[in-house]
Parts: structure tokens; C-alpha cells; sequence
């Protein structure tokens, strides 16, 4: 009966064609995701061609960054073309790799066809004989391989067999290649493996799962914080009319401004000192007010710098002028949740 026997990859060639499948498998989608898409051609805003000094600052200030994200856009390309060099060097790499398990065809051996009859294989196995037995310099090794699997080609049954099953004998053992290495396999390095194993799926990958879960489980599905939409819905609840004073109010509590759950936000040195003097110059800060949330520096921090945007103040210092552009971006993303 017919059995199974499995073979470990010992020269790595199996490995070579799960690994190029699976970088394959990985690249493909990468590609497609992180490409740099072509930026569409920005028509020309009026705040380009102001001429008002804080108009001119925003606009200087957007222009710097474009060479870091030029920048970044090329290391980009350069990583992924790189990477695909790597797969058509593996792919040529598998292209070379022979095939180790021959199929043996003892008809093709000894120079006959596949309805010779008994005899006419029994004299072509006696010339063939005759030519690499080891007493007519014949290669020993080579004559007993030859000699054991057609030795037992001489009669009816043992043809079938071989045209059935591929063995003269019947039914033999299956073999399956396992792409793995064999040292992956030896039991020498079995607590090597156990370790690694252990270390990447009980410790690493849960450690980055819960990372992940913490960090996405704050954010509803428009990337907005779960707190901020709590805070909005709270406040729209309670008050049925809402001023535009009191909207900017409950807008400047959200949580995006807070640095403790938004690592964007920059608590410079400078806003102890330039932030008070900024808010006693602007009248409608509120920043006695004991309302919570609208108590917190954070939130004191986002009304100051949104009422300085709106005031169009052009005697700030660059720190400030930084704080009211990052400030701006983000009032721009929550107002659509608490507008709609």
C-alpha cells in the first residue's frame, strides 16, 4: 500500500519558491498602496498672492515643507524599485534552481518503446549490459542503480505496474517537499526555533496587536477621538441654541488640542511666556471661565490661538504663527463632526 514520506528542504531550493511567493504576495499590494500618486496641478489661490504679511508667512510657511515631503516621495520610489530588483533576482534565482527528483523512465534507459514486448526489453537490457558492466569499464555504482531498476522490468506484470503506478514494484511511497530549511527542523536547534517562535507570536505580535487596538479603539471611523464626539454630543444636548461665541468655545474643549491624546500638538517653552500676553490682548478669550472642559490650558491654549487666526493678528512671533497653522488644520477636521 502507498505511503507518505516527507523530505525537508536541505539545499533551500523548495524555500526559494515560498519565499519569492510570499514577498511576491507582500509586494504587490505595497506597491499599489504606497506609490506616490501624481499631485494634481493646485490652481492659484488669492491668499498666494496677498500681499498681507500673515497671508505671505502661511504661504512661505507651506513652501518649506515641500521639499521634505519631495523628499520623502523619492525615497519612497527608490525603496520600491529596489525592492522589485529583489524580486526578479530571487525569481531568476528560482528559474536556475534544477529540479532534484528525476522521474525515472526505464523505456527511455533502455532505448525502446513503451509496447515492447518482453523480449525485445531483455535484449536491449543484455547490450546495455555489456556496455557498462564494471569488467568492461563501466562505472560500478551506475551499473547496480541501472541493473536494480530494470532487473525487475522482465516480465508482463512489472510493465504495468510502472505504466500504472510509475514503479514496476506497484504502488509506492508518495514524497512531499516541505519548504523549510532542514536546520528549521533539527532537533539540535529545536529550542533555538521554540525560542524565536515564542518570542514573535506570544510576545511581540500580542504586544503590537494591543498597541494597535489602544490606538485605533480611541478613534471613530471618520479619525476623529471617540472624547471629542462625547464632548460634542454632550454639549449640543444640553443647549438647544448655540452662538457662534459658544461654538468656537466648545470647539477650542476638543480633544485634538490636547496633547495628552493628540502627540501632534507641540507644548513649546515660549507659550508660558507669549500665550498669557496673547490672551490678555484679545478680550473674548474667556480664560477665567470654570466651566469644565473649557478650564483646561489645552482648551484656553486652542481659544487663544484660533482667536489670534481670526483676529488676524500680525505681530506674532514665529512659535505662535506655528501653533496657530497646526491649530487651524485640526479645527478644520473636527468642525465637520460638530457641524454635521
Amino acid at each position: 500500500m502507498a505511503g507518505m514520506k516527507f523530505e525537508y528542504d536541505e539545499n533551500g531550493g523548495k524555500f526559494f519558491y515560498f519565499f519569492l511567493s510570499v514577498y511576491a504576495l507582500i509586494l504587490v499590494p505595497a506597491t499599489y498602496w504606497l506609490w506616490p500618486k501624481s499631485e494634481k496641478k493646485q490652481s492659484l489661490h488669492p491668499e498666494n498672492i496677498s500681499s498681507y504679511p500673515p497671508c505671505r508667512d502661511k504661504y512661505h510657511l507651506l513652501r518649506a515643507s515641500e521639499p521634505r515631503r519631495r523628499r520623502r516621495t523619492i525615497f519612497v520610489k527608490i525603496a520600491l524599485l529596489t525592492a522589485w530588483i529583489i524580486l526578479l533576482i530571487l525569481a531568476y534565482r528560482v528559474s536556475l534552481i534544477e529540479t532534484e527528483h528525476k522521474e525515472y523512465d526505464p523505456f527511455m534507459t533502455l532505448d525502446v518503446d513503451q509496447g515492447a514486448s518482453i523480449s525485445e526489453i531483455k535484449r536491449a537490457y543484455r547490450e546495455l549490459s555489456k556496455k557498462h558492466h564494471p569488467d568492461r569499464g563501466g562505472d560500478p555504482e551506475k551499473f547496480a542503480s541501472f541493473k536494480l531498476k530494470t532487473n525487475s522490468f522482465n516480465n508482463e506484470e512489472s510493465k504495468n505496474n510502472w505504466k500504472t503506478y510509475g514503479n514496476p514494484d506497484g504502488p509506492g511511497v508518495t514524497h512531499f517537499g516541505i519548504a523549510l530549511p532542514k536546520w528549521l527542523v533539527d532537533h539540535k536547534n529545536s529550542l533555538f526555533v521554540l525560542l524565536i517562535y515564542t518570542g514573535v507570536f506570544m510576545i511581540v505580535l500580542p504586544v503590537i496587536i494591543c498597541i494597535w487596538w489602544q490606538k485605533s479603539a480611541r478613534y471613530a471611523g471618520d479619525h476623529i477621538l471617540i472624547d471629542t464626539i462625547r464632548l460634542y454630543h454632550y454639549f449640543l444636548r444640553k443647549t438647544a441654541l448655540i452662538s457662534i461665541k459658544r461654538s468656537l468655545l466648545i470647539l477650542s474643549a476638543s480633544a485634538e488640542f490636547d496633547r495628552r491624546r493628540n502627540p501632534m500638538i507641540v507644548d513649546r517653552p515660549s507659550d508660558n511666556i507669549e500665550l498669557p500676553e496673547l490672551f490678555r490682548e484679545l478680550t473674548n478669550v474667556q480664560e477665567k471661565i470654570k466651566e469644565i472642559p473649557f478650564q483646561d490650558l489645552y482648551s484656553i491654549k486652542a481659544r487663544t490661538l484660533l482667536y489670534a487666526h481670526l483676529h488676524r493678528l500680525d505681530s506674532l512671533s514665529d512659535n505662535l504663527v506655528k501653533g496657530i497653522y497646526g491649530h487651524q488644520d485640526l479645527a478644520i477636521i473636527v468642525q465637520q463632526q460638530f457641524l454635521f
